[in-house]
């Protein structure tokens, strides 16, 4: 199984500027996990709107990096948060959301070690 995002556009926007690559993806991180955790957070209390808010935010990271195993979900749950439509279908694509930029989170983890032990 190939990677699960991709740096391609990321790399173009930099110049190849690996130290770059590398703060974004550490902002990816930390950004995309306090958001997820507030997203979920939203979806257990039915709070539309500031689940809207975190799916909004999620939703740049997810299209740079390609993340394609979530990218339908993340649109929906903006738009179906955002018009309170589909509301029963909203844990499930939480759930899904979740569980695949966990894996995500993980490869990167293991991306910013390969660096790192390259810059040793």
């Amino acid at each position: 199984m190939g990677a699960m995002y991709d740096l391609t556009e990321l790399r173009k926007m930099s110049g190849n500027d690996e130290e770059f690559v590398q703060e974004m993806l550490v902002t990816f991180l930390s950004n995309n996990q306090e958001y997820l955790v507030l997203l979920n957070d939203a979806c257990e209390n039915k709070d539309w709107k500031t689940l809207k808010f975190n799916a909004h935010k999620i939703k740049p990271s997810v299209l740079l990096f390609k993340i394609d195993s979530v990218k339908q979900e993340i649109l929906d749950l903006n738009e179906f948060s955002g018009k309170e439509i589909n509301l029963e279908k909203i844990p499930l694509l939480v759930f899904t959301l979740k569980s695949r930029l966990y894996e995500v989170f993980g490869e990167i983890n293991l991306e910013l070690k390969k660096i790192k032990k390259k810059h040793l």
